[in-house]
């Protein structure tokens, strides 16, 4: 009988652990994993073990006509420690490649997690139908040849995900419009997720109304349309919804603008009435103003009193006129001022007139005026003669009784002599 070699015990080992294999794949087999995200999206996870000699097989879950999907491969990670004794088989780190399918994947990078156990990674989402099989389900990942070099024995995983999303982008038609004038609101919906989305929903705010679209493959566009009136701040609203294969909801939202053209506008005002210095009528003054960056044409101010009437014709943006018009005595004060925007060089229509009032009433007429007191008249002064006699100045009433008395004393001395004469001639 012949004497075994040194040699001969790590054959018989190898032998041993290929006869071994099936039942290490058994118990460290293919392991597979699925999860739904957020907003319909989702992920499935397939990995085993490296065993030499054997290859891994697992077999992927992915929603049907799936795309955009992002794939990674690890592998490596805690080694049997049994795998020591495997010649040429213990490498300090994983190995740099692994034989994926038809693909030799080469690790992009290493990771090291606490137990001191080092994971190579790599991105194969661009290589993934290469990596799978012709099913476009299943993954090989072929066994290590022993005295290779290669890992004994390592874990290995393959992750899969997929997002499913919508997005959508409204506009309108005209671009520029006035509020409540009429418009088309438009929406494009874009499926730019990497699963198909059916039974999608449109809602749009102008309006409002409802769309629907049947179906939409991953990447394609379907646009939608609504008539209504423009909205006074100009904001536009859309809301998309749709279902994923799997049953999940899928929703975006999008906000447009109409540009508001600048509003035009005027302002009447009256001002303090008053009566004239010099007749009964009362004074309006009047103030038109422009206060937008409209000019305005075909101004005209109509009401009563019809003095007050006045076509003005252009106000540029900021201007102001003020005139004067004439009222009765209590009379009411209605007035009104018109006029239409120039926007972009044209005369909007007669549905845009701007307009302003205002009303007062004019004050009653003043009482008339009392006549003026006649200036008092001075008594009339004595004579001259009279004035110097003190007796004169200080009691004139005594002075008159006695020039009375003088007065009948002469007549009666002249009675007497004519008396005598008389009686003389006989």
């Amino acid at each position: 009988m012949r004497t075994l070699t040194g040699a001969r015990p790590s054959g018989l080992l190898v032998c041993a652990l290929l006869l071994l294999a099936p039942w290490l794949v058994a118990a460290h087999g293919p392991t597979a994993s699925r999860q739904n995200g957020d907003q319909g999206g989702g992920s499935t996870t397939v990995g085993g073990v490296v065993v030499p000699g054997i290859d891994s097989v697992a077999e992927l879950n992915i929603p049907r006509e799936t795309r955009d999907l992002t794939a990674e491969l690890e592998w490596g990670g805690d080694v049997m420690g049994w795998c020591r004794f495997v010649p040429g088989m213990w490498p300090d780190a994983p190995a740099a490649a692994l034989k994926v399918g038809s693909e030799r994947v080469v690790a992009e990078r290493f990771t090291r997690d606490g137990h001191g156990n080092t994971t190579a990674h790599a991105d194969v989402s661009d290589r993934l139908p290469s990596i799978l099989a012709a099913d476009g389900r299943t993954v090989v990942v072929r066994g290590a040849v022993p005295g290779s070099g290669e890992p004994c024995w390592g874990k290995w995983r393959l992750r899969v995900s997929w997002q499913a999303s919508l997005d959508v982008r409204t506009t309108a038609e005209p671009s520029a419009a006035r509020p409540g004038e009429p418009i088309t609101q438009h929406a494009v919906i874009t499926n730019t997720g990497g699963v198909p989305l059916d039974r999608i929903e449109a809602e749009l705010g102008t309006g409002p109304c409802r769309r629907d679209v049947d179906r939409l493959e991953p990447g394609r566009s379907a646009e939608v349309s609504c008539g209504g009136a423009a909205p006074e701040d100009g904001a536009l609203t859309a809301h998309v919804r749709g279902t994923t294969p799997d049953g999940a909801e899928v929703t975006a939202e999008a906000g447009g603008r109409v540009e508001i053209p600048p509003q035009a506008q005027i302002e009447l005002s009256i001002g303090n009435i008053a009566f004239a210095p010099t007749t009964e009528a009362a004074l309006v003054p009047v103030t038109v103003h422009n206060p937008s960056s409209v000019r305005l044409v075909d101004v005209e101010v109509t009401g009563q009193p019809a003095a007050c009437q006045r076509k003005i014709g252009e106000l540029a943006p900021g201007q102001s006129i003020t005139y004067t018009c004439r009222a009765a005595p209590g009379e009411r004060v209605d007035l009104t001022v018109t006029g239409i925007g120039v926007f972009g060089g044209a005369v909007a229509d007669s549905a845009h007139v701007v307009r302003a009032t205002a009303r007062a009433v004019a004050p009653p007429a003043p009482p008339p005026r009392a006549a003026a007191p006649l200036p008092e008249v001075p008594p009339p002064s004595a004579p001259p003669e009279l004035a110097e006699s003190a007796g004169v100045r200080e009691a004139p009433g005594r002075t008159a009784a006695i020039v009375a008395v003088l007065g009948v004393l002469v007549m009666t001395v002249s009675v007497g002599a004519l008396s005598s004469a008389t009686r003389i001639g006989r």
